[in-house]
C-alpha cells in the first residue's frame, strides 16, 4: 500500500500538446484576436449556415477549456516545442479563450469587433466631443480596441447605433426625411452640376490646347515647305542649288584637310561645268 501510494505521489504528469485535444496550434501573435484563438474564419464565408458556425465554435471551446482549464490543467503539463507552460500562463490563456468565446459566439459583438478592433492616430479628429470619437482618440495609441471595457461599443452594431454614437444624436426618422427631400436634392443637384460644369470646363481646355497645338505644328511645316522652296534663300536656279549643296557639304566635313576638300569640290564642279557643256552639243 505504502509503495502504491509513494509511486502516484512520484509519478511525473501527463505532457500534452494542442495536437492531443485534434486542436490547431496556438497563435504565435503576443495579442492574437479571437479568430485565431479558435481558428475561425473572420469573414465567416467558410460556414454555409449558422449552426455550423456554433457547431464549430463550440466544439473548439469545449476542447480548449478540456486543456486550459484551471481544475483539469493541474494533471497534465502542456508542452511547446521544448518548453513547458507554467501555471500562470495556463491561466492567461485560459482568460484569453474566454474573453475569445464571449466575443465569437455573440454577432452583435463579433460585428463590433470587426468595425473596431484596430485604430491609428490618423483616426484622431481635434474638436469632437461624441462618444464615438472619445472612444477613438482615447484609444488611438492601441493596436486594438480594449473591447471588454466598453460596453456601448458592442451596442453599435446596426447603423442607427453608429448615427447616435458618431453624431450624439438619433438619426433621421422617415418624417424628416420626407420634410426635408427637396432640400437634399437641391444640394444634391448642386453638386452634381458643380461636377458637371467642371468637366465641361477641363474637356474644353483639353480640346483648345488640342487645336492650339494643331495650329503651330502646321504653321511650321508650311515655313519649311517654303524654305525648301525658295532653296533656303540661296536661289533656285540649278547653279545655286550647287553652291548651297557644296557650302552645307563643307561645313559636314569639317576638321578634314582642306586640300583634300577643295579637290573634291573641283571635281564636283568640273563634272557639273561638263554636263552643262554637254547640253549645248
Amino acid at each position: 500500500m505504502l509503495l502504491c501510494i509513494r509511486r502516484y505521489a512520484t509519478e511525473a504528469k501527463r505532457q500534452v500538446n494542442h495536437s492531443h485535444f485534434d486542436l490547431h496550434a496556438w497563435p504565435k501573435s503576443k495579442r492574437p484576436s479571437p479568430h485565431d484563438i479558435f481558428d475561425m474564419d473572420p469573414s465567416e464565408s467558410a460556414y454555409k449556415t449558422r449552426r455550423e458556425y456554433d457547431s464549430k465554435l463550440k466544439s473548439t471551446y469545449k476542447k480548449l477549456i478540456k486543456m486550459y482549464h484551471p481544475d483539469l490543467a493541474v494533471s497534465h503539463d502542456i508542452v511547446e516545442g521544448s518548453t513547458t507552460l507554467s501555471a500562470s500562463k495556463k491561466r492567461a490563456r485560459f482568460d484569453e479563450i474566454q474573453k475569445a468565446y464571449e466575443v465569437l459566439k455573440d454577432p452583435r459583438k463579433r460585428i463590433a469587433y470587426k468595425k473596431y478592433e484596430q485604430t491609428t492616430w490618423d483616426d484622431y479628429k481635434p474638436g469632437k466631443t461624441s462618444s464615438f470619437e472619445a472612444y477613438r482618440m482615447a484609444n488611438a495609441h492601441r493596436r486594438q480596441y480594449s473591447y471588454e471595457n466598453d460596453p456601448k461599443l458592442w451596442h453599435a452594431a446596426t447603423w442607427e447605433d453608429y448615427y447616435q454614437m458618431k453624431w450624439g444624436r438619433s438619426p433621421p426618422t422617415a418624417e424628416e426625411l420626407e420634410k426635408n427631400k427637396w432640400k437634399i436634392l437641391y444640394k444634391v443637384l448642386i453638386v452634381a452640376s458643380v461636377a458637371v460644369v467642371l468637366q465641361v470646363m477641363l474637356a474644353i481646355e483639353r480640346t483648345d490646347e488640342f487645336n492650339r497645338q494643331t495650329r503651330l505644328m502646321n504653321l511650321r511645316a508650311d515655313a519649311d515647305l517654303r524654305d525648301s522652296y525658295n532653296n533656303f534663300d540661296e536661289g533656285r536656279s540649278q547653279f545655286q542649288r550647287m553652291r548651297r549643296f557644296l557650302l552645307y557639304r563643307r561645313s559636314g566635313l569639317d576638321g578634314r584637310d582642306d586640300e583634300a576638300t577643295k579637290k573634291e569640290e573641283n571635281d564636283i564642279l568640273t563634272r557639273f561645268a561638263q554636263q552643262q557643256v554637254d547640253k549645248f552639243k
